[in-house]
């Protein structure tokens, strides 16, 4: 959604702040999205030939999703843990969150949030305390500091009735309270009676003695963007270059194939024709005529058939493609190897626990943002609830946000920290086995004692 749409929910040019982000929000963030959504500004190019014309799509391999959905898989598991203060509130915690299906959507929250910089979790109450995952092109913060954004408009598209509308909400803090303000429009921007669609909804709430709004901005980490130091940036931006570089090699592998096919050489005799419907002459190579005829000519290298396939350069484009993705790498803190389509580039799957390499340094960045403000979230769910009156006043709003860890010990990386241990004395060879195997201790035993007595 573009600010100049935003501006015609809103009707203001310019937000409360005085600041103009359309540069930010028609530019940057339209060419991230656009870039995670399978486009880019190369991805048309001008078709061959002579009289052809037109454009033709390049085939694309979408490297900026991809890296999105690597470091959402790395950096979020369903396996989280909620660590709170009492039984209570993580027992109220846990069902708000199951009852939004909160892994799911926050895995694909998650992938958006790297790919445009930033989104926001909103919580409200509608029949209990609910989530609402917000894009970062469906958000626009309208009062901000260094420490954080403190009020924000929010725009969502709504189908009622057979009809497209959308639902715009302001939250703005006052010396009262928080303010929540709601309007509906039409899809052709004119302003509709919220009641066609939210009965129940008031189009102006006071939240008395509420003094944080009921957001949480989630930012990738990866620095601002210059229009608002609040907003955060791409995850790829500044590797649009390498992005483009990678569609344009697999697209001439692609095409690879498409000109090389088998081409093979006849002499001009063996060509016959017919004339189509609409009398224009039409030559071709009868493959199944078999009839013996007589050619005259002195050269018998003209009556020869030939093949005349080029070689086709598969493996030059491999390795152009391996190169450019670990370019890629690097620029957004992954390891070299990480997007590898090619089995035995990076050495096993998940070694980077015990390398201590750039993506699990850049994995572990992230998660500390990711808990930090889930547990914000969690602070207003629990506020909302003990305003709802489903949780007791006296229950406590400390929470912890603790992720089971994603990434796995490699095991040929464990078999030689364990066979160091053992030479060093620190630990028996029934254990060494035991970890190495991955069986109980006693079994380990057993086999200890059956090698010893030569069983």
């Amino acid at each position: 959604m573009s600010l100049s749409f935003m501006n015609l929910l809103f009707g203001r040019q310019k937000l409360k702040c005085g600041y103009a982000l359309s540069d930010f929000y028609d530019g940057d963030l339209a060419k991230w999205k656009d870039i995670y959504d399978g486009g880019g500004s190369w991805r048309y190019v001008k078709k061959g030939g002579l009289n052809s014309g037109g454009l033709r799509k390049v085939a694309a391999l979408n490297a900026g999703k991809a890296v999105c959905a690597e470091l959402a898989r790395l950096c979020f598991t369903e396996s989280s843990e909620i660590s709170c203060a009492d039984s209570e509130t993580e027992k109220f915690l846990r069902k708000v969150f199951s009852d939004n299906n909160f892994s799911e959507r926050f895995a694909d929250f998650a992938e958006k949030v790297f790919a445009l910089g930033g989104g926001v979790i909103k919580v409200f109450y509608d029949n209990g305390v609910k989530l609402d995952f917000i894009t970062a092109d469906r958000f626009i913060p309208t009062k901000w500091d260094m420490n954080g954004i403190y009020s924000g408009a929010f725009g969502s598209s709504v189908c009622a009735n057979g009809k497209k509308y959308v639902l715009a909400e302001t939250q703005e803090l006052t010396s009262d309270g928080l303010v929540v303000e709601n309007k509906l429009y039409r899809e052709n921007g004119g302003e509709a009676d919220i009641s066609e669609v939210y009965p129940k909804l008031s189009e102006k709430t006071l939240i008395k003695g509420m003094d944080k709004p009921l957001f949480v901005y989630f930012r990738a980490g990866t620095g601002c963007a210059k229009q608002c130091g609040a907003l955060g940036v791409s995850v790829f931006a500044g590797a649009e270059d390498t992005l483009k570089a990678i569609d344009v090699v697999f697209d001439s592998l692609s095409r690879e194939f498409v000109l090389g096919k088998k081409r093979i050489i006849v002499p001009s005799y063996a060509v016959r024709g017919d004339y189509d419907e609409n009398g224009e002459l039409k030559r071709y190579f009868d493959v199944n005529d078999e009839v013996f005829e007589a050619f005259a000519t002195s050269d018998s290298e003209d009556l020869k058939i030939a093949d005349n396939t080029g070689e086709l350069r598969v493996t030059e484009h491999i390795e152009a493609l391996g190169e450019l993705l670990d370019l890629l790498c690097m620029q957004v803190g992954l390891s070299e190897g990480a997007l590898s389509f090619k089995s035995g580039t990076l050495r096993t799957a998940t070694e980077v626990v015990s390398r201590n390499s750039r993506t699990y340094r850049t994995t572990e960045f992230y998660r500390g943002l990711i808990a930090a403000n889930l547990a914000k979230v969690a602070e207003l769910v629990c506020l909302l609830g003990k305003t709802a009156g489903e949780l007791s006043q006296n229950a406590s709003e400390n929470v912890v946000f603790r992720f089971a860890d994603g990434v796995c010990e490699d095991d040929a990386a464990k078999a030689e920290r364990v066979k160091g241990l053992y030479s060093s004395g620190l630990i028996s060879r029934a254990r060494a086995v035991s970890e190495i195997y991955g069986i109980p201790l006693e079994s380990a035993k057993v086999m200890e004692r059956e090698d010893f007595n030569g069983n």
